[in-house]
């Protein structure tokens, strides 16, 4: 049984198509993976000191992707993670992770706000 997709769901579809082809180029320029941006966008959003736990309910990620990415994070350097209220571990850019979030993840954060500053507000209701 095939059921018919409307016009507006097949033009989402497409947009949604060019909106991710345009992050995987931005990402794939910048040397940095979906799960890296992801976890760099939330600790920008929520601030140093977070928890996985708090990235994880702020994104739109598998908490398998947001934990292996921490780990491979911790692994080169880039964040560390301190004990806090047990079981949470907070997390904490080294100075190799503040570089990283400078070079690598601030201009495509700083792009996609240029992009959206020319988009009507209307166009978020």
């Amino acid at each position: 049984m095939q059921y018919e997709i409307g016009n507006k769901l097949k033009r989402l579809n497409s947009m949604l198509s060019e909106v991710d082809n345009i992050y995987q180029s931005l990402l794939k320029a910048h040397d940095v993976s979906e799960g890296e941006y992801v976890v760099m966008f939330a600790i920008n959003e929520l601030g140093e000191g977070c928890s996985q736990k708090d990235i994880s309910e702020n994104v739109y990620a598998s908490k398998k992707t947001i934990n292996s990415t921490i780990k491979k994070f911790e692994k080169d350097g880039i964040l560390e993670l301190k004990p806090a209220k047990y079981p949470s571990m907070q997390i904490f850019l080294t100075d190799e992770g503040k570089k990283f979030m400078k070079d690598n993840i601030v201009p495509i954060l700083k792009l996609e706000n240029a992009v959206l500053d020319d988009v009507p507000e209307n166009e978020f209701e």
